[in-house]
């Protein structure tokens, strides 16, 4: 599993697409009304989306992807880094970027390899 995060509009996805052999077709991207994730593509974009979706349904996500861990071991996970700037004041926010930010501690143990992305220059947090 590799894990690729950073904040908003930092070019994550492109990233993803130049360095390894993926394109399009490959990507499977979280609405924030997805609850589920498609796995049978390689890459899964903007995961905090699930997140969201799934909080607003009562469904708790660290669970649902340890539930998945085995479908999730060849992915390369695209997750925005919500832990930056004011934290939030309303309480649904503020639980979507705290479950968020669990969810990617779990995900970064998990994963061989993290990459933070910054003005779309990625750099390996977690090497392989």
């Amino acid at each position: 599993m590799k894990l690729v995060i950073g904040g908003a509009y930092q070019g994550k996805l492109d990233y993803v697409l130049e360095t390894e052999s993926f394109d399009a077709a490959d990507v499977f991207a979280c609405e924030p009304s997805t609850l589920e994730l498609d796995f049978s593509r390689p890459v899964i974009n903007n995961l905090q989306n699930l997140i969201w979706a799934q909080q607003q349904k009562g469904i708790n996500s660290l669970a649902y992807l340890q539930t998945h861990r085995a479908q999730l071991q060849d992915k390369t996970i695209i997750c925005e880094d919500l832990s930056s700037g004011v934290v939030p004041i309303d309480t649904a926010t503020r639980l979507w970027r705290e479950t968020t930010g669990r969810c990617g501690v779990w995900l970064a143990r998990e994963s061989d390899e993290v990459i933070r992305v910054f003005c779309g220059i990625g750099t390996r947090i977690k090497p392989r």
